[in-house]
């Protein structure tokens, strides 16, 4: 997946529209403490998805 989000997780993304189609914008560059916030982020979706994968 983009920016580092597994394939199954629902994730925002910098997009691009051109025509009225978008892209996913890649290779923008994260500074340490974005990184630090997606990956918390990341934890917590993965969390919350193992915990109702059941229910799915």
């Amino acid at each position: 997946g983009s920016y580092g989000v597994e394939k199954g997780l629902i994730s925002s993304f910098p997009v691009r529209v051109r025509g009225g189609k978008w892209e996913i914008v890649q290779d923008l560059p994260i500074n340490d403490f974005s990184r630090v916030k997606i990956d918390s982020s990341l934890a917590e979706l993965k969390e919350e998805k193992s915990l109702v994968s059941e229910l799915l």
